[in-house]
């Protein structure tokens, strides 16, 4: 019975350590998004338009041979701009960095217009907000997510795991694009 517990022990050991602990991954995607940046002056880029930004866009992929490192994509619209960068590993995502700049009103508001219809605000670009989120993945599956106030978002939400689909179905789209302009 002694043998048998010991096999059970050695095979939990086993199994529990073919799994990253959390703060190892992070480490691990910290390194390895450093590394990428190191180097991005090494790789070959490729930019095309953003087909899908309401008001223009732009998206650079960065590779090694035929590999993606790197994808910065530039979006606008009226009320925001936003700039993001995915990195990735063994073509796996594994992380993602967005940057919202927030308008105070849309920026077709214009001093003008807003003088026509007697109002004393308007678009200003000093009183934009940014707001940066941060999207950890491990096998292409978000496990940690720190909104724009800084917050940890809890894995087992449904806003989380919803996050997590949209974001890598937003990444598809952005290397489908490269791949086809």
């Amino acid at each position: 019975m002694n043998k048998y517990l010991q096999i059970f022990l050695l095979l939990a050991i086993c199994f529990s350590s073919c799994k990253k602990k959390p703060e190892v991954a992070l480490a691990d995607i910290k390194k390895k998004c450093k590394e990428i940046n190191e180097k991005q002056k090494d790789l070959k880029s490729k930019h095309v338009d953003d087909l899908t930004s309401a008001r223009g866009g732009a998206i650079t992929g960065f590779y090694k041979d035929d590999e993606v490192k790197k994808i910065l994509s530039e979006r606008y619209t009226d009320t925001c701009r936003t700039f993001t960068e995915y990195y990735f590993d063994d073509g796996m995502l594994i992380f993602i960095l967005k940057q919202n700049f927030v308008y105070n009103l849309p920026i077709t508001y214009t001093e003008e217009k807003a003088k026509e219809r007697n109002d004393s605000v308007w678009y200003d670009d000093k009183k934009t907000q940014l707001g940066i989120s941060r999207y950890y993945f491990n096998d292409n599956k978000l496990i940690k997510w720190v909104d724009a106030g800084g917050n940890d978002i809890p894995p087992k939400t449904a806003k989380f795991i919803d996050k997590g689909y949209e974001l890598l179905g937003e990444t598809v789209i952005l290397i489908k694009q490269l791949k086809e302009q």
